[in-house]
């Protein structure tokens, strides 16, 4: 039996103050196995809000981060995963963890780790194509070209739908909503009302998903996969004069199945999600750097030399 493992892992004490918290990992238990992290993604969007206090009613301490890639590094009675075995984890910001066997999603070596990091928030993202269905023929449009709308393009576009157009602020994004194979990808201004049959909202910004609900063709519909991190999302008047239906996507209900189809679809594409590398120290600067625009789709702290 091996003994405890000790790991570091990053917390938030309060708005815009981090800690690191030393933590002694017990051998895993009957089902479970504890996992040595190997890269932590950022979620900018949704991680960022709670690093800057911006979601109300928000407590401390928390521990910011979800989207982890490890290796088993032991495993508890009754588990057939083999130790040395890549996966898929919720950890977050941390060095090691213990989980159900369950809960992790074992990675085929021939995946690349960035592209597997696409797992958790690929399964959210095609929970909310699912809710909304597009049909063959409908145009499509997606808000923003963050995690979330860059693999609510890859969904769609893997999937057969072809005209998806994106609306981003960025330039450099909207050369990447096209490498994701977005038909066109366009500044906010630059799109004519009425011209669309389905939208996503991933985004963030009231202003974006109020424009997204604008250019929605009467009987529209619309999923929010972004969770109103930089304000409110309110219902502009095109929401009631265009009869709109507006649906919410937050979790994803099976990420093992998702993760089965993303390895047979293991697109070199998305490791460009994940480029940006820094150091776990380096962490707490970044989320400094992260408020100002032009902001990184994503950044990855390396972990591989924490032991």
């Amino acid at each position: 039996m091996t003994g405890p493992l000790r790991v570091r892992r990053l917390m938030l004490t309060a708005p815009r103050t981090f800690a690191w918290e030393e933590v002694a990992l017990s051998p895993p238990a009957p089902g479970q196995v504890r996992v040595r992290t190997r890269l932590s993604a950022v979620s900018v969007g949704s991680e960022l809000s709670v690093v800057e206090g911006w979601l109300p009613g928000g407590s401390f301490p928390v521990r910011p981060g979800y989207q982890t890639l490890g290796v088993v590094e032991s495993v508890g009675e009754g588990v057939v995963l083999a130790p040395g075995t890549r996966v898929v984890t919720t950890l977050g910001h941390a060095g090691g963890g213990l989980h159900p066997v369950g809960e992790v999603l074992p990675v085929p070596d021939f995946v690349p780790g960035r592209v597997a990091l696409a797992a958790i928030l690929g399964e959210e993202t095609h929970k909310g194509i699912r809710r909304v269905a597009p049909r063959p023929g409908e145009r499509v449009l997606v808000a923003g070209a963050g995690l979330l709308g860059l693999l609510t393009v890859f969904n769609l576009t893997c999937r057969g739908v072809r005209d998806v157009t994106v609306l981003e602020p960025d330039p450099e994004r909207r050369d990447l909503a096209r490498a994701f194979g977005a038909a066109g990808a366009v500044a906010p201004g630059a799109l004519p009302h009425d011209a669309f049959d389905v939208g996503f909202e991933c985004s963030a910004s009231p202003e974006g998903f109020a424009e997204l609900l604008g250019h929605l063709r009467p009987g529209g519909r619309a999923c929010v996969l972004s969770d109103g991190n930089w304000g409110a999302l309110g219902l502009p008047p095109a929401f009631h004069t265009r009869e709109l239906t507006v649906l919410a996507s937050s979790d994803g209900e099976d990420y093992a199945a998702y993760a089965r189809w993303l390895w047979d679809h293991p697109d070199p594409v998305l490791a460009r999600l994940f480029a940006r590398t820094v150091t776990p120290d380096d962490l707490p600067a970044a989320f400094g750097r992260l408020v100002t625009w032009p902001r990184p789709v994503s950044l990855v702290a390396d972990w591989t030399g924490e032991g």
